[in-house]
């Protein structure tokens, strides 16, 4: 099958960095270096709404996600998207699921670690015992880390959507086969009703010179009209 599709934009990793290269600066966007801290979600809470094929939502937001948000934090939570058919009505449905079942990242620069466990859908900060302490601290992603997380979604994005551009694609293509067979066959139908059956043209009776051959050519004609007089009364 010949598909001209416009292929994904892959952005270069050196690329994706270099955009995000102001984030800790002052007046950046993105607050300081090693502000990101992993949750444990709780049960359910990573669950997102399923799209069905044609629909125009964009926010596709978990339950632990539009809280942490509503709350004023940033999270990230990183995910795939993949399509599965509905077995009964044969619509494509759109599932996104978390590549880390489980866990999400919170920005916490305030290190207000109390305030993004009070959110419901979190359970807990994940924590560490460090040698030099008696009590377990909430550990920090480098900034690195989740780049790195955000590229490798970025990546996955595009590859569901080529995927999904071809899939499209290819049923248009269908569609669009199956249109011009039955266009093909109805025009034949009009054909053979509109057809005028006369006997051999004089021209061709005239290069006929055998008489037997002039007989069997006559009787193929009228065999030929026997069969699609049955073929319209069918």
């Amino acid at each position: 099958m010949n598909m001209e599709i416009t292929p994904v934009f892959y952005i270069k990793e050196d690329v994706f960095r270099g955009l995000r290269a102001d984030e800790g600066k002052p007046g950046a966007w993105h607050p300081p270096i090693e502000t990101w801290f992993a949750v444990k979600t709780a049960p359910g809470a990573q669950r997102s709404p399923s799209l069905t094929d044609g629909d125009q939502r964009l926010l596709r937001d978990s339950v632990v996600e539009r809280n942490l948000r509503n709350e004023g934090f940033e999270v990230f939570m990183p995910s795939y998207r993949i399509e599965v058919r509905h077995h009964r009505n044969k619509r494509w449905i759109e599932k996104r699921f978390p590549t880390f079942v489980g866990y999400a990242f919170v920005n916490l620069p305030r290190m207000n670690f109390k305030d993004v466990e009070d959110v419901d859908g979190v359970g807990k900060l994940l924590k560490v015992r460090r040698p030099d302490r008696d009590y377990p601290e909430p550990f920090p992603f480098a900034q690195e880390t989740i780049d790195r997380l955000r590229f490798i979604e970025w990546e996955q994005e595009g590859v569901f959507l080529l995927a999904r551009e071809q899939r499209i694609r290819g049923e248009e293509i269908d569609r669009n086969r199956v249109a011009r067979k039955a266009k093909r066959a109805n025009a034949d139908s009009r054909r053979i009703r509109n057809v005028q059956y006369t006997e051999l043209g004089g021209t061709l009776s005239r290069s006929l010179q055998s008489s037997s051959s002039r007989s069997y050519v006559q009787d193929t004609i009228s065999k030929l009209l026997m069969l699609t007089k049955a073929l319209e009364n069918a």
